[in-house]
């Protein structure tokens, strides 16, 4: 369980880390990264709840 929480703390302060620094070079190109990353997660998070939904409960 903590290595799952640590695993996506990190995941969070990477995305945020990697908008920060394309908004150092250019402010605009950071919403364009935080909105693709973002959709990204979204996209990844319904497969893995599809994935959840499809399987057998009780074995």
């Amino acid at each position: 369980m903590k290595l799952l929480l640590l695993a996506w703390l990190t995941g969070l302060l990477g995305f945020a880390l990697l908008v920060a620094g394309v908004a150092l070079i250019y402010p605009p190109a950071a919403f364009i990264v935080a909105g693709v990353g973002l959709l990204a997660w979204s996209r990844l998070a319904d497969k893995a709840a599809a994935a959840t939904a499809r399987q057998p409960k009780g074995g």
